[in-house]
């Protein structure tokens, strides 16, 4: 694995590229979907500019005191700024990040800061922003992650070393989950498909039992929905959304959740010799399967995708699983 992490080789290639000090920029856009990998690519490219014992000049040994100050967080040429849950990117935090941008670093050659989810950024802190790229300060590297350049002004991409990130195929994804990080087949298959093929996606549900309680929940209540009538299938939605998670949060582990269930039933339609993702469910995928046209099925899964696009976008979550819900076919009565 390049620096540790799987997939993303073009840009791992260009990041070790622009490590050298004639190349290097003052601003760097990553864009791809919520867990594919943002974060992380960000913070090993910091570790590769700042390592103290590497092999060779583009990698990082992970191990050094510098190294593991940056896993933490507490490394003193390093800020990561987020806007706070439920809420955007505020200009006084764009203001306070300016302010840290124009120290002089510390104890290494650059000063970092990480701007993460910059699409939620307010249109006044993205025109603060611009500040800080057209006249960036000397040895200042700014890094900002976003779902796509094309949510940003255009001044601001245009301004940055644009990075595109994209989810690895699903089967590709699934043998990186067992071999690389030791999920087994089934868990790697089944988180893989859930993620749509996104690693950071999936380890974070393999690290949280709640998110994953989420999604066992998600394909209870699609089943229960089945034979409901609109008015318990609206409520079978709001008893999902209650809890600690946000509505989208929710949302994000829910959609993808039901795209798996209604693949699983597009491959039973079908008489597909693969395995099911959700083997547990079975008997009612295969049930469901039997009673519907491919088109039919096919066209909630177009639904379920699009609606993957709208919570990257921030349409209302509560709005889309109602949709979604009222959607999907009906049988017997209930």
């Amino acid at each position: 694995m390049n620096w540790n992490l799987f997939g993303h080789n073009l840009a791992i290639t260009c990041l070790k590229k622009h490590t050298d000090p004639e190349i290097i920029r003052h601003a760097y856009l990553i864009t791809g979907p919520e867990g594919v990998g943002k974060r992380t690519l960000a913070l090993a490219f910091v570790k590769t500019l700042n390592c103290t014992r590497p092999k060779q000049a583009d990698e990082f040994c992970g191990e050094c005191v510098t190294c593991r100050q940056i896993d933490a967080q507490n490394y003193p040429d390093l800020t990561i700024i987020a806007p706070e849950p439920g809420k955007d990117l505020r200009i006084e935090q764009i203001r306070s990040m300016q302010q840290t941008l124009a120290l002089a670093p510390y104890q290494s050659p650059y000063r970092v800061v990480v701007v993460l989810n910059f699409h939620r950024a307010t249109a006044s802190a993205s025109n603060a922003l611009l500040k800080s790229l057209e006249e960036p300060p000397s040895r200042a590297i700014l890094i900002l992650t976003a779902d796509a350049a094309e949510n940003l002004l255009p001044t601001i991409a245009s301004r940055c070393e644009v990075l595109r990130l994209r989810p690895e195929p699903v089967e590709v994804a699934a043998e990186g989950l067992e071999k690389q990080f030791g999920l087994t087949p089934e868990l790697a298959r089944r988180y893989a498909h859930l993620t749509s093929g996104r690693i950071g996606a999936s380890l974070n549900l393999e690290r949280d039992p709640q998110a994953l309680s989420v999604y066992e929940d998600a394909l209870e209540a699609l089943e229960e929905m089945l034979p409901a009538k609109y008015r318990e299938r609206l409520i079978g939605v709001d008893a999902l959304l209650k809890g600690k998670q946000t509505p989208r949060e929710v949302a994000a582990v829910i959609v993808p959740a039901w795209l798996t269930w209604w693949r699983d039933c597009l491959m039973a339609n079908a008489g597909a010799d693969v395995p099911l993702v959700n083997l547990e469910h079975q008997t009612q995928i295969k049930k469901t399967a039997s009673q519907l046209e491919a088109k039919t099925i096919q066209e909630l899964l177009e639904a379920l995708e699009a609606a993957l696009g709208q919570i990257d976008s921030y349409v209302n979550a509560r709005l889309i699983l109602e949709n979604l819900a009222l959607s999907m076919p009906r049988f017997g009565t209930n």
